[in-house]
């Protein structure tokens, strides 16, 4: 039987996390935060004839030359950004071995370019197809280095996640993770959920989101994040999921806890915050940004901008479930009194325990291209240790200095994590509880009381605990149903208020600054698409992919060779003089031809498979996705030609 090891690498981290501080408490075996429901997905995908073992470093520890067998046939790696400078470590360690090293997810999605010579095979965009192609492609012995899905799948073909191999590992995570959409209806700039997933909202089959839950709980998860990027993108589906969800809750000895995403809107739709509530949903993520109505409508998040954001905030809350706001400072229209204004807003909103972050712009994001165009992309590897700090940046701020920006990010978090101003937004949030929810069994709370006992006692300083004492008695006088959710914020809370690393980091970037001792390297603006092409690339791309379809023999493959005869094309004719649309088109067109041809003579069938609807092209953004992967196909070309 072949072998599969498949690895979580830990990302950089500079701040105390919640699973962290889980590590200290009696009772408790947790060492990671969430399941790595990634690797659970992958390993759904792989035919039972190989063996799959997930290796998690944050549970079972750095992979090292000494601790792991070399038995495994592929080793597969994914993750964030974060995540790749320890991704090439582990790369090396096998590759010197001669086991091949597959990688997947979303910082490898974004930048394929920049790690293309460092894994052997790179999966770019969503792996339910390409993984079992991949697969089938080795055991031929002809597999390719890239495989890329364009077109975002069906998550009916999303398998039900293998949990096997670390089925006794359950105890290492405080939570479980299940997926039920993918993709976002907004476009927020700097956000990297439309480029990866894009902005049609797909979800899953509720029969299969119920066998995911009924799956974790009989491994004994009890506390679940549904990882959607907005779960209430589809109020029709989410509002059923959820009444099944309730059915499958109440039929559980020992109810699960949930949390997630969505935006601020649900908070007009008092039904679907009815059910949250009665499925257990203890907090909702909402992706605040910032009170300054003029960096929301920078943004683009027009939802956030037409909101009365303190109000819809409170109303979500009014129902029991908290609001961990995230909120950005550094955008252009920020000025330096814009700290001052985001902790007014934390207070008044009453937000339980805030992620506050500096601007960022993920790559290939639209923030991301236009500070390319701005000059004022940063290259982020020049600040070495300090990239994946919260309070770092890969852009020049518009109307403050770098230093500004960070000391005033530094006073705002302090601010905000400040016991005192934690406990008036805490006690704030259980006054403002009008309703509770609906959930007919208790959880036994039995093991967190004895953690929570004892981390008040031996782990606070003595004005900390008075301060949580007072908050236990305002609970218990003004809604004492709410006590066992709020041993969790102040667990969170003591996490975010003793972040020594984070502070210590920040401050020296704050002194580097000041002294002009941090040299920072502006990104080159990469023009590799000519304007006339772009201008006219819409036309052209509808013109081109219907020719392609109408031409190649096999349907199911009609974006790879599209993405071919662009960029096969503009690495031509890159330097070449503008041209007008019919030259373009004719000389396009005449490389489409060859293609088809040449891709026509490989094709073992000469069956017509799924044809695709020229006019359905526009509405599901391929011509955009296309793009993007002729870029990255550019960029790859020169990487290969440098080497």
């Amino acid at each position: 039987m072949k072998r599969i090891l498949l690895i979580a690498p830990l990302p950089l981290r500079f701040e105390l996390t919640q699973d962290e501080i889980y590590r200290n408490l009696p009772l408790s075996k947790v060492k990671n935060f969430i399941l790595p429901l990634h690797l659970a997905t992958v390993a759904g995908l792989t035919p039972p004839e190989y063996e799959v073992v997930i290796w998690d470093e944050a549970v079972h520890g750095h992979i090292k030359a000494n601790n792991v067998p070399e038995d495994f046939d592929i080793v597969g790696l994914t993750g964030y950004t974060a995540h790749l400078p320890r991704a090439v470590e582990v790369s090396k360690l096998f590759r010197k071995r001669g086991i091949p090293v597959v990688i997947g997810g979303a910082g490898i999605s974004s930048l394929p370019q920049k790690y293309y010579h460092d894994f052997d095979v790179l999966f770019i965009g969503e792996a339910e197809r390409t993984w079992p192609q991949f697969l089938n492609d080795w055991q031929q012995a002809k597999h390719k280095k890239v495989y890329r899905q364009v077109r975002p799948i069906d998550l009916l073909e999303t398998p039900l996640p293998r949990w096997d191999s670390i089925k006794n590992d359950m105890d290492s995570y405080l939570l479980a993770g299940v997926q039920t959409s993918r993709g976002c209806p907004f476009n927020c700039e700097f956000c990297d959920v439309s480029y990866l997933f894009g902005r049609k909202f797909r979800h899953k089959s509720i029969d299969l989101v119920l066998a995911e839950l009924r799956a974790l709980e009989n491994l004994g998860m009890h506390k679940v994040v549904l990882c959607d990027d907005n779960f209430a993108g589809n109020p029709a589906y989410t509002k059923e999921l959820l009444r099944e969800m309730i059915k499958l809750n109440n039929s559980f000895p020992m109810p699960m806890g949930f949390a997630t995403e969505a935006s601020i809107n649900i908070a007009g739709d008092e039904q679907l915050l009815e059910l949250l509530a009665d499925a257990n949903f203890v907090e909702i993520f909402v992706g605040i940004e910032s009170p300054n109505k003029e960096s929301l409508k920078e943004a683009n998040k027009l939802q956030n901008f037409n909101s009365n954001l303190i109000a819809d905030i409170k109303k979500i809350q009014s129902y029991g479930m908290a609001v961990r706001g995230s909120l950005i400072v550094g955008f252009d229209h920020d000025q330096t009194d814009i700290f001052d204004q985001h902790f007014r807003f934390v207070q008044e909103s009453c937000l339980t325990v805030p992620s506050i972050r500096v601007l960022m712009a993920p790559p290939g994001t639209r923030l991301w291209k236009r500070m390319r165009k701005e000059g004022r992309l940063l290259k982020t590897e020049m600040e070495g240790r300090f990239y994946g700090n919260p309070g770092t940046t890969n852009i020049l701020p518009k109307n403050m200095s770098r230093a500004e920006l960070l000391t005033g990010y530094l006073g705002l978090i302090e601010k905000v994590y400040d016991w005192r101003n934690f406990a008036e937004r805490i006690k704030g949030f259980v006054a403002n509880v009008s309703r509770k929810p609906q959930i007919p069994k208790g959880m036994k709370y039995y093991k967190r009381v004895l953690q929570f006992i004892y981390f008040t006692i031996v782990q606070m300083d003595a004005d900390s605990r008075k301060i949580v004492l007072d908050i236990i008695m305002h609970t218990l006088k003004k809604a004492p149903f709410m006590l066992p959710r709020l041993t969790g914020f102040i667990i969170r809370q003591y996490g975010y208020a003793n972040r020594p690393k984070l502070k210590e980091s920040i401050e020296e970037l704050i002194r580097l600054e000041m002294a002009g001792e941090l040299s920072l390297e502006i990104a080159e603006d990469e023009d590799l698409l000519p304007p006339s092409f772009l201008a006219s690339y819409e036309r052209l791309f509808r013109g081109i992919y219907q020719k392609v379809t109408d031409g190649l023999h096999d349907k199911s493959l009609v974006e790879e060779p599209v993405i071919a005869i662009f960029a096969e094309y503009l690495q031509q004719n890159r330097l070449s003089q503008d041209k007008n649309e019919p030259m373009l088109l004719e000389e396009i067109g005449a490389l489409a031809d060859r293609v088809i041809a040449d891709r026509n003579s490989k094709c073992e069938s000469m069956a017509e498979k799924s044809p695709v609807d020229s006019k359905d092209i526009g509405i599901t953004g391929l011509d955009d996705r296309v793009l993007k992967a002729v870029e990255q196909e550019l960029l790859i070309a020169r990487v290969q030609s440098n080497a």
